[in-house]
């Protein structure tokens, strides 16, 4: 476990040099950076290479989606200055990967798809948050109800 958490820390690390330069954070590329400071050697390592990049460009995938997609204020250090939501890279489709792109080499229409998410995204927790209103006005009759039955079947079991 510390060799993972030893991991996503230079995961991280590569991460944010990279957002702090302003450049392409593409998952290949940071996991080839992995490679060249830890080489694999032996009889089998381009197997157990081929194995370990196909996993770790997922689990570097997954980290740079997550940048960008919450309504909580940014990290300082990933915040676009002047702004509290607005980061200094986003996730975008680059070369067939997931990549993280400094929001001045973005697209227009990169961000203006990343507008369509947000929104998309905010819809569904909308409709997600109506259904669950719709839910707890429903409950406590429910509640009530069942508590009820279970009391009459409590009272028809036991004998007099």
């Amino acid at each position: 476990m510390a060799k993972d958490s030893a991991l996503l820390s230079e995961l991280h690390k590569l991460i944010g040099q990279r957002m702090e330069g302003g450049q392409i954070a593409q998952p290949s590329e940071i996991v080839e950076e992995i490679f060249k400071s830890k080489p694999l050697t032996g009889p089998h390592a381009d197997f157990y290479r081929a194995f370990a990049k196909k996993e770790l460009v997922g689990v570097v995938t997954r980290m740079l989606k997550r940048v960008g997609m919450s309504d909580d204020p940014a990290s300082p250090q990933m915040v676009l200055p002047g702004h509290t939501r607005l980061v200094k890279s986003y996730p975008v489709l680059r070369n067939g990967e997931r990549s993280l792109v400094p929001i001045g080499l973005c697209t227009t229409q990169e961000l203006s798809d990343h507008v369509s998410l947000l929104r998309k995204q905010a819809k569904g927790c909308e409709n997600h948050a109506a259904e669950l209103v719709e839910y707890l006005a429903t409950k406590t009759p429910r509640a009530k109800i069942e508590a009820q039955i279970e009391r009459s079947e409590r009272t028809v079991a036991e004998p007099a």
